[in-house]
């Protein structure tokens, strides 16, 4: 389909109209324009400025106008984000539903590499897929290696990843030649013989074939003359080789648009530079007004972005007031204070109703840094978000909205395999549900939850065992629920992983294990829950409290806050401390180091969350008296505990 076949494709004004209606917004011109546009364009949109809804509202009209059965609309993003807004704005309409299905496409770059490059690309080589998932694929692999092999690469810091390619087809994350080298090469080898692979070996097929058959870029773009890209800024090197390689630029086949935020690039591979990036193309259109905050909170984060370009706010319900933006600082001894002087700051500041209101929004305490790998040394305090708080857990799942039963987990972890393709988010789902059968069947807490609970069922078997259970699993994956007669073909292989462990099933099983008709939601699914440190602050003087919940940096971008505290923490340097220069609006002249623009992209992210307030925790000695009256004339209070 060239793109000539396209022009017959215009969105109107009534198609706005249409669209606003059934989404219950309005749309602006700016908006609007971004909407009508049908050329290959990149859309810089800052945070807030509804860029997700506006591309959502575009695919809807064009899904209403697509006239064509066999070629469709592609959209690609990192998560599964844009599919998801689809399904909460649109999945009670017909158009909804009609973008969803065949001939469109909308999913993560990997589920689209796999299923229209990659696999197409091994059957065509001889190949047959059995599996593709990177940590089960590996694990096995590791564990069919010789026992001296795995010694000696224990010994020299290296675990099961070391079983897949890196960087091309055929090559390791190994040097030297020998015989180690040799054996890890043929589990690869034999291992896709089996048809199992890793999701990185997946993308390198997907290069493969695009670099040795000419005419895949035609095919693809003939299915799919229009590619949108969400998030395009989280795009990393070999993701935009596919782009190029699949739709390229120059061809008159396709149409590309980018939506994405420059500023907002905190996700790339490991040793890739993360200022590395082709977003925005020139002559992007560029949204400026963010409709989460006002100029205030506006003009102190344009002080960190990357971007030439500077972004405006918005009025809304806080504006009128004087909100304070307070920068917290505070001596060391005294980082256990800075966490109630925000919650008091913030019960200060917004009235109960308001709370009430905003609660689903919340108030975040952000860092850098939240894993605690060690103890924190003196120079480097404070390290990360547990030197604040010391009951922080980085880890931490909350129970209260599990689902109730086995089969809850299972309808949850096929949802997740059907909109991502990968195929460990059904395992982990199903492991969580399991490790709850065999508690109940063995009456007591057999086996505790962790952060990988596939692993910890099989941790203490033999490698006969756990190859047999790995089996029992991917049997799981294969199975469908239609109906009850569905769900004991489930159960059966239930009983099997139970007499592993010398359990049976009784009566609580049996109630735990029951057929239920009613599709579980997806507002009830558990992923909601997880990350969630939660710290209550009281005022005992105004009897009043709010909850303050705790994340890193990473786990809040594409959310919208009430307040956001962003405390300082230490990362081969204070993260404050290293981009305190921009912040007081006087960046070095020198060129910005890829370490900074690190610093300074996740420090926009963050100070980007709130609605109302947003406030900085920095250890006094940071912060000298010329840099603190900097500050002040950017509008931020200063206030130093004692």
């Amino acid at each position: 389909m060239y793109i000539e076949k396209l022009n017959n494709i215009k969105i109107l004004d009534v198609d706005i109209s249409w669209v606003e209606s059934i989404m219950g917004l309005h749309f602006n011109k700016d908006r609007v324009n971004i909407i009508k546009n049908l050329n290959s364009i990149d859309i810089q949109a800052f945070p807030g400025s509804g860029k997700t809804t506006l591309l959502i509202a575009k695919l809807a009209i064009l899904a209403k106008k697509w006239p064509y059965s066999n070629s469709g609309i592609c959209v690609l993003s990192h998560t599964n984000v844009a599919r998801e807004e689809i399904e909460d704005r649109l999945g009670n309409t017909d158009i909804g539903n009609k973008l969803l299905l065949y001939p469109h496409f909308i999913g993560t770059f990997q589920s689209f590499c796999d299923k229209f490059i990659a696999i197409p690309w091994l059957r065509s080589n001889g190949y047959y897929i059995n599996m593709i998932d990177s940590e089960i694929i590996c694990e096995n692999r590791w564990n069919k290696l010789p026992y001296g092999t795995k010694f000696y690469l224990e010994k020299n810091f290296r675990n099961s990843k070391i079983c897949s390619y890196f960087n091309s087809i055929g090559n390791i994350d190994w040097t030297k030649n020998g015989n180690t080298k040799n054996n890890i090469l043929d589990v690869i080898d034999k291992s896709q013989r089996n048809g199992n692979f890793t999701f990185q070996e997946m993308m390198l097929y997907t290069q493969q074939a695009l670099n040795n058959y000419e005419l895949f870029p035609n095919i693809i773009q003939n299915r799919f003359p229009f590619l949108f890209i969400d998030e395009i800024q989280d795009t990393n090197s070999l993701q935009w080789e596919m782009i190029h390689k699949a739709f390229d630029k120059n061809s008159n086949f396709s149409i590309r648009q980018g939506f994405g935020d420059c500023n907002q690039a905190i996700f790339n591979y490991v040793n890739e530079p993360i200022g590395l990036s082709e977003f925005p193309r020139e002559n992007s259109l560029v949204l400026n007004d963010s409709l989460r905050f006002d100029s205030k909170i506006a003009q102190l984060a344009n002080t960190v972005a990357v971007s030439t370009e500077n972004m405006s706010g918005t009025p809304n319900d806080f504006s009128d007031r004087t909100c304070q933006h307070t920068i917290l600082l505070f001596p060391k001894e005294k980082a256990s204070n800075v966490i109630n002087e925000f919650g008091q700051l913030v019960l200060n500041t917004f009235n109960d109703n308001e709370l009430i209101k905003y609660k689903k929004s919340g108030c975040h305490v952000v860092g850098m840094v939240h894993i605690k790998k060690e103890e924190t040394k003196e120079k480097h305090f404070p390290k990360g978000i547990y030197d604040y708080w010391t009951m922080y857990e980085s880890n931490r799942i909350l129970k209260s909205k599990r689902p109730e039963c086995m089969i809850d987990y299972i309808r949850l972890g096929l949802i997740d395999f059907n909109q991502s393709g990968e195929l460990n988010n059904f395992i982990n789902w199903c492991s969580k549900g399991l490790i709850r059968l065999i508690n109940i069947a063995a009456d007591i807490n057999l086996i505790k939850i962790n952060r990988d609970p596939f692993y910890t069922i099989l941790k203490d078997f033999s490698e006969e065992k756990k190859t047999l259970i790995r089996k029992d699993f991917y049997q799981l994956s294969k199975l469908e629920i239609k109906d009850s007669d569905d769900w004991e073909k489930y159960i059966a292989i239930f009983i099997k992983i139970l007499n592993y462990f010398d359990l049976t099933i009784n009566k609580k099983c049996n109630v735990y294990l029951e057929f239920k008709n009613k599709e579980i939601s997806n507002n009830q699914n558990e992923k909601e829950a997880i990350m969630s440190n939660n710290y209550l602050y009281y005022d005992k003087n105004s009897k009043r409290s709010v909850n303050l919940e705790f994340g890193s940096i990473h786990s809040v971008k594409g959310r919208t806050h009430l307040a956001t505290l962003i405390v300082e923490t230490y990362n081969k340097s204070h993260n404050i401390k290293s981009i305190l220069k921009y912040l007081c609006a006087t960046p070095p002249k020198s060129s910005l180091k890829e370490t900074n623009m690190s610093r300074l992209k996740c420090q926009y992210v963050a100070m980007t969350r709130a609605k109302a307030l947003i406030c900085l925790a920095i250890p006094i000695d940071e912060v000298n008296k010329k840099s603190q009256d900097l500050l002040k004339n950017l509008g931020w209070n200063i206030k130093i505990l004692s």
